[in-house]
């Protein structure tokens, strides 16, 4: 039936013996190439190994997609262009350099992406979110920061007290909510002369002797004083040179535990993290002068002799040093020694 109706068609249009030629010349070199790609794809099928061809384009490839590199090709290309590769799949198992160019900008686009939508978030809920007093105690859990390892960007959240860190909010969440780090800012003992509120009563003890201004153990090498037996012992430490506390991962020695404490932080991830630009820092001081410097145009820091204002009180301690010959010292204050020595009556 079907020959019956092609036959009246042809009968229809009158088609000439060469054009009858030529388009039996044209069906036949269709089946041709249908043969020769047939005949190349198996080829690419049954040999892709020992070729080194392409999975993606089927162009000569020239790394393997399972090897490992700095740069998972397999990972990649599952999460962007949602291709499942399995190992010894009878299919290529290579990657030409053109695809892996392209896979690696587009994951870094995806990460690049991934990182700005976060800030996009953080800023809208900054503008935004307008939470009481109340709640703003309860809701101090920091979001997150992203780091970089190697090729990849992960995302973590870091305990401010412990320094431990968690690969996902809900386990940071969980953590802090843990007696040993929700108490971390709990105090119990205030100072009755300046209110200052302490965790312990030893530590009550040894502060009211800034208000009476007690100085009960001399330094036998020079005119010292110190408030405290342990005050002395590590002011003593600087003239015998002795570095008693050590670094447990690294050669590192000091004269006290404060010194040996904010060292051990560098080799931790930063616990304090600029809300703005997502900067990290170890030191909440650094944090603070930080955002003093780069987010702020106040400067309340004025300089009693020449009047220059400054936005942290380091700088104008510089400002005094360099320019108004002020000595060096270390609190940026007069030690309480050394007033006493000059006014016995304070």
């Amino acid at each position: 039936m079907a020959s019956t109706i092609l036959v009246q068609k042809l009968l229809s249009v009158k088609l000439s013996k060469s054009e009858f030629e030529k388009i039996r010349w044209l069906r036949a070199n269709n089946t041709e190439q249908i043969y020769r790609a047939v005949s190349s794809l198996k080829k690419v099928l049954q040999h892709g190994d020992n070729k080194k061809t392409c999975r993606l384009c089927l162009k000569p490839g020239h790394r393997n997609i399972f090897d490992k590199h700095d740069f998972d090709i397999n990972a990649g290309i599952q999460q962007i262009l949602h291709i499942q590769v399995t190992k010894n799949d009878g299919k290529p198992q290579y990657i030409c350099r053109s695809c892996e160019v392209v896979l690696r900008n587009a994951e870094l686009l995806r990460q690049t992406a991934e990182v700005t939508q976060w800030r996009l978030q953080q800023e809208l809920e900054m503008v935004t979110c307008i939470t009481p007093d109340s709640d703003k105690k309860e809701s101090n859990h920091h979001g997150g920061y992203f780091v970089k390892r190697d090729a990849t960007v992960t995302r973590e959240w870091a305990c401010a007290k412990c320094r431990q860190t968690f690969h996902s909010q809900e386990e940071f969440t969980d953590h802090e909510s843990l007696p040993s780090c929700r108490s971390r800012r709990t105090k119990f003992f205030v100072c009755e002369t300046c209110g200052l509120a302490l965790k312990s009563i030893t530590r009550l003890k040894r502060h009211r002797l800034i208000h009476t201004g007690e100085l009960q153990y001399p330094c036998s090498h020079c005119p010292y004083r110190a408030r405290t037996k342990y005050a002395l012992l590590v002011h003593e430490r600087a003239h015998s040179g002795v570095r008693t506390l050590a670094c447990p991962q690294c050669p590192a020695t000091f004269l006290n535990s404060s010194n040996l404490a904010s060292h051990r932080r560098r080799h931790l991830p930063p616990a304090y993290h600029c809300q703005i630009c997502d900067k990290g820092f170890r030191f909440k001081e650094a944090l603070q002068n930080h955002l003093a410097t780069q987010h702020s145009t106040s400067k309340p820091h004025v300089c009693i002799s020449c009047g220059k204002s400054f936005s942290t009180r380091k700088m104008i301690c510089r400002h005094e040093r360099r320019v108004h010959n002020r000595p060096r010292l270390r609190s940026g204050v007069i030690p309480t020694y050394l007033r006493q020595q000059e006014d016995p009556l304070t």
